[in-house]
């Protein structure tokens, strides 16, 4: 049966465990530039680090169980799992039960200012989502491996031609919900589950960030936020989810917080690569900036606001786009679109429907079926009227290079007083494609097209 010990179990016995201790101090503060353990392993000065609130490290034991527990007393270190008080370089728990636990008890011993929670360069096996509250920073170092663990099966209601239902379900990783959080430099890996989780959900919350990190081997969405405020997800490498890369959508769909609005969204720097629908889908967001990410290899657009408003897509490089199951006007680099399956009822009918007052700039777009595609996709593929009546409006495409698109290199499919002008287009099936029927107070010229 796992087991737990808590801080006041917990004696300071076993030699291998104050090495333990004296390397986590050491590594938080040399992070710091400061001198946190003494030779004994104990913190040299109370309070922990300056300005950062509390202090927790959460490590896994090395000392083989054959081994642990050779001290006297009831404070053994015998658990799997330490969480080391960065203050006084006790242990406040020791645990043979999944790493969750240990993490979800460092998280709630941060007191009312918050603190920070570092992980140790461990593989650390989930059982479980960890809950990360208000004013708290996740760390880790290089080596930090989060994984997740299969939870059971289910069909995925658009498997792909490589995918055989059932698949596996999982769990989220970390699960942020309160505000001025930052989770960073840790490795979160799925275990191959593809439906269900993430590597990083937040919700509903003011101040996020998600930097240098890696999400690999599953997860239906990677980093993944809804009805949050002031947003920033960059420099991470999102490899092979099975539906989305870094998005405002969240498992599973049709959820309660999925496709919930959220506003102030940087995604900047990320590497995103290998699911079958967006690469960075931005969904139900204003006020947003997508800059200088490189995203391949996805099967729907790679990236897409569906919808999105008062935003910027600059200087990206989007290449080699693999079909999936296209929506009508094919699947593009970057797409912005009216889809009514992508809204729930209180957004419905309003103006935060639709696409507008994008900026599409700078943008580098290579061998995708469509370069770049602004679209109305009603629930009803046949109807018509949608396309006059919900199409993007009040967007600029300029200065954009695309080369390689099979179909066209730009296509407005429909959309309103949009300007498209000074881009490049080289080597497409047809360089701009205009739906004339569709789409109203256009200004499309000083475009070059080359063969």
């Amino acid at each position: 049966m796992p087991s737990s010990t808590p801080a006041g179990d917990t004696q300071r016995g076993a030699g291998s465990l104050q090495t333990t201790r004296r390397s986590l101090l050491g590594s938080i503060g040399a992070a710091a530039g400061l001198g946190l353990a003494s030779g004994d392993g104990r913190a040299q000065a109370a309070g922990g680090i300056p300005g950062t609130g509390d202090v927790y490290f959460v490590t896994r034991n090395e000392t083989p169980a054959a081994e642990r527990g050779q001290g006297t007393g009831s404070g053994r270190s015998s658990g799997t799992y330490l969480v080391v008080d960065g203050s006084t370089g006790g242990v406040s728990l020791a645990t043979d039960d999944t790493a969750d636990v240990a993490f979800q008890h460092a998280f709630d011993q941060l007191g009312e200012t918050g603190g920070t929670v570092v992980a140790s360069a461990h593989t650390f096996e989930f059982g479980g989502p960890a809950t990360v509250g208000d004013d708290t920073l996740v760390t880790g170092q290089r080596g930090t491996r989060f994984v997740a663990s299969e939870t059971g099966s289910r069909d995925d209601p658009a498997p792909t031609d490589t995918q055989e239902n059932p698949l596996p379900t999982g769990h989220d990783l970390l699960r942020v919900r309160g505000d001025n959080v930052a989770v960073t430099d840790v490795e979160f890996d799925g275990a191959g589950t593809q439906l269900d989780n993430q590597a990083v959900q937040a919700d509903g919350c003011d101040g996020l960030l998600v930097a240098n990190t890696r999400t690999v081997n599953g997860f239906q969405m990677g980093i993944s936020f809804t009805r949050c405020t002031n947003v920033t997800v960059r420099d991470n490498e999102v490899v092979d989810p099975n539906w989305y890369g870094i998005t405002s959508r969240s498992a599973p769909a049709g959820g309660d917080s999925d496709l919930r609005r959220s506003s102030d969204v940087v995604i900047a720097g990320n590497r995103v690569s290998g699911m079958k629908f967006n690469n960075i889908a931005p969904y139900n967001v204003s006020h947003f900036v997508v800059f200088g990410n490189v995203v391949f290899d996805g099967g729907h657009s790679l990236i897409a606001c569906s919808p999105a408003q008062r935003g910027a897509i600059v200087g990206n490089v989007c290449r080699d786009l693999h079909e999936f199951a296209p929506d009508p006007g094919g699947e593009a680099g970057i797409e912005i679109e009216y889809k009514e399956t992508h809204l729930r009822d209180e957004v419905a009918g309003t103006p935060a429907a639709r696409s507008s007052d994008i900026t599409i700039a700078g943008n580098q777009v290579a061998d995708c079926p469509v370069g770049i595609l602004s679209r109305t996709v009603p629930a009803d593929g046949d109807a018509t009227e949608p396309r006059r009546e919900q199409r993007p409006h009040g967007f600029t495409i300029t200065g954009n290079a695309v080369s390689g698109a099979t179909e066209a290199g730009i296509r407005v499919r429909s959309g309103e007083s949009g300007v498209v002008a000074t881009n490049t287009l080289r080597d497409n099936g047809t360089a701009l494609d205009v739906a004339d029927d569709f789409t109203a107070g256009l200004q499309v010229g000083l475009n070059a097209t080359r063969p």
